[in-house]
């Protein structure tokens, strides 16, 4: 029984011997062939840089190159477990027409070999053009429009318009896309029960495209809100155009104006705010029996207004 184990264990020990020179051999074989040089294609990513500031790139270019590379089996079995990046230089375009230029990367193998191992030479670029297609870079002033859904307190509205600042930004991109661009919209500025100032930073909808680029991606929003109030006056009126040697006599000879003016403007509003006038050649032209009354002059504090009444009788004399 001792005797077979001790025949096992030498068997076991023999076995984990010729196991561990079998791997020093693989690894020793592995390392001799991975020193050697060898051919073998390699794909690679692209960066580009040093775009002309007045030019911009309407179409994407290709973002991976195929190259046939002369390096060590180390170097191409790094290179094909993680991608390395070459970067392309586009000071070296050439034009070929309208918007096309183009670059040809075995003209460069110099530049694109010095990125990488120094033991790794580029042969050849299997994409012997690349081409791109290249815009006029341009800048353009366009208005901004506010997209809003604001709801007043009752009894409560704006004292004067809605303010912008900026109203308007520059943006810059292509001239073929800035060309269908006349305006830049905010995004949707909702509120609800507004009875204060409003101020408030709204972003701007900008284009989708990558390419163009805004001054400003938001806008203050500022407008003024107060109580607004009923005021009347009872207010003289005058006729005009009356034929000559004929007199007019109205019933009644006063008008009532009703406005609603914002409360913090109530005591700018007076009787002489306000004008009307009777226009006596039109009633008769228009074979009409009563004048109409008509505002000729509105202070611009009033938000609505009405008369009373919108008839005026009248007696002619001689």
């Amino acid at each position: 029984m001792v005797a077979k184990s001790k025949e096992r264990l030498k068997t076991n020990l023999k076995l984990k011997v010729l196991l561990v020179f079998f791997s020093l051999s693989v690894v020793l074989w592995l390392l001799i062939n991975l020193s050697k040089t060898y051919v073998s294609d390699v794909e690679f990513k692209v960066k580009y840089i040093n775009l002309p500031i007045d030019k911009v790139l309407q179409s994407t270019p290709i973002n991976l190159l195929d190259a046939s590379v002369v390096s060590t089996g180390f170097n191409l079995l790094r290179y094909q477990l993680k991608s390395e990046e070459l970067v392309i230089d586009l000071k070296a375009l050439a034009y070929k027409s309208g918007t096309t230029f183009y670059y040809l990367p075995n003209n460069h193998l110099s530049d694109l070999k010095a990125q990488l191992n120094v033991d790794t030479k580029i042969d050849r670029i299997k994409q012997d053009t690349i081409f791109f297609n290249l815009g006029i870079n341009i800048s353009k002033k366009v208005p901004v429009k506010l997209v809003s859904n604001i709801q007043y307190k009752l009894g409560y509205n704006l004292i004067d318009k809605i303010y912008l600042s900026p109203d308007s930004v520059s943006i810059i991109g292509p001239k073929a896309q800035l060309d269908t661009i006349h305006i830049l919209n905010t995004k949707q500025l909702i509120l609800a029960d507004v009875s204060e100032e409003i101020q408030q930073n709204i972003e701007l909808q900008l284009p989708v495209s990558k390419q163009i680029a805004a001054s400003d991606l938001m806008v203050t929003v500022t407008a003024k809100v107060d109580k607004f109030t009923e005021g009347s006056f009872t207010v003289p009126f005058t006729v005009i155009n009356i034929s000559e040697g004929y007199s007019v006599t109205t019933f009644p000879s006063e008008i009532e104006v009703t406005y609603i003016v914002a409360l913090s403007n109530f005591s700018k509003i007076t009787e002489e705010s306000f004008v009307i006038e009777c226009d006596f050649e039109q009633a008769i032209n228009n074979e009409l029996n009563y004048l109409t009354p008509v505002l000729k002059q509105i202070p611009t504090l009033v938000s609505s207004y009405k008369i009373t009444p919108n008839k005026i009788d009248f007696l002619i004399e001689k």
